[in-house]
């Protein structure tokens, strides 16, 4: 107790003398700088610490888009690939089970006994004349050579055609019902089955990717479900070893019979001259979507090796296919440019005929 007022008094005495001495010895007048009395500024990075940030972020940025970039590229290239492979897979298994049920193959070396032309509503007009081999509506219907280009000139008589005689099959089944392939013959005449290459619009012309106002109009395969008129058949001609083909079996397009016309629903309007009323269309779908391009369709035909034209029946048919679609981001400078990148695929399937006799 004792040494706790000694204590306090020890700093009571000490106080008294510090006060003393500053009574004694007045401070001097500072100045005060006018950087003190004005608010004090929170710590920032510089000009050249932001601009290294930047340039650090710049180069992280890059180094993840470019993997990005080229992850989504891989990405739609695999889903334009499964699109080619299902499209193809989808074609040729449905050719390939039907030409198994065919009864007859018709020859493909044909050429057309007459002249003729279709007039579209759109204003175009394709000639095939009399003497030509089959030549599908698929790119050029018929050109001419300008430079070092082909020219589109459909209607012209002294333009070139093209041999598209491969890519188009007829066969012969015994019976359809409804649409659908049936053992047993219930019809007394028979039909024809036909696949073929096509734009699809055959009344613009073929145009790859869309270029300004043209819109992209690609070949697709076609299946034809068809009865041909009894009196109207295919003609060999020994001297030049061809069949000659009319109505039916020169047909490039198909889709006249559905054409609408609400005052003349009748073909002859599209072509002449005009098929056989006894020529009825029972069916007529496209096997691949109009988004991918068939850049190639051929059929061949393995017959037995006979002396006689007509003994020559088929025993095989190889289908060989080519489909394509262009790669993201493509782009045509001209609107005939085919020359652009695109994802491909091919098949090649050989079917045999076992129901031919």
């Amino acid at each position: 107790m004792e040494r706790r007022r000694f204590t306090e008094s020890n700093r009571q005495r000490r106080r008294a003398d510090s006060e003393r001495c500053i009574a004694n010895h007045p401070l001097p007048i500072a100045v005060v700088s006018p950087s003190l009395l004005a608010p004090r500024c929170r710590p920032a990075f510089t000009l050249t610490e932001l601009l290294v940030a930047i340039a650090i972020l710049s180069i992280l940025v890059t180094l993840l888009f470019i993997p990005m970039t080229t992850a989504f590229d891989n990405a739609r290239r695999g889903r334009i690939m499964s699109e080619l492979q299902n499209a193809a897979d989808y074609a040729l298994e449905i050719m390939a089970r039907e030409l198994m049920q065919a009864t007859e193959v018709l020859p493909q070396r044909r050429v057309h006994a007459e002249d003729h032309t279709y007039t579209y509503p759109s204003g175009r007009r394709i000639l095939h004349r009399q003497g030509e081999p089959l030549n599908l509506l698929d790119d050029l219907d018929r050109f001419q050579v300008s430079g070092n280009q082909l020219v589109d000139d459909p209607s012209n008589p002294n333009a070139s055609s093209d041999d598209d005689t491969t890519a188009r099959i007829d066969f012969v089944v015994r019976a359809v019902q409804g649409d659908r392939l049936t053992p047993q013959n219930w019809q007394q005449t028979y039909t024809v089955l036909t696949y073929y290459l096509r734009r699809s619009d055959p009344s613009h012309p073929f145009q790859y990717l869309e270029v300004g106002n043209a819109r992209a109009n690609r070949r697709q395969i076609f299946r034809v479900h068809w009865q041909p008129d009894p009196t109207v058949e295919p003609q060999y001609d020994p001297a030049t070893g061809r069949w000659l083909v009319q109505d039916g079996w020169a047909l490039e397009d198909f889709s006249i019979f559905q054409l609408p016309d609400p005052h003349n629903p009748n073909p002859a309007n599209y072509l002449q001259p005009p098929p056989s009323p006894n020529t009825k269309l029972l069916s007529h779908i496209a096997l691949t979507p109009p988004d991918i391009d068939v850049a190639n369709l051929r059929f061949t035909v393995e017959r037995r090796p006979e002396n006689d034209p007509k003994a020559q029946k088929p025993v095989a048919v190889i289908i060989e296919m080519t489909l394509r679609k262009p790669t993201p981001g493509a782009r045509a400078k001209s609107p005939n440019e085919t020359d652009v990148p695109s994802l491909f695929i091919r098949r090649r399937v050989r079917v045999v005929l076992p129901n031919v006799p």
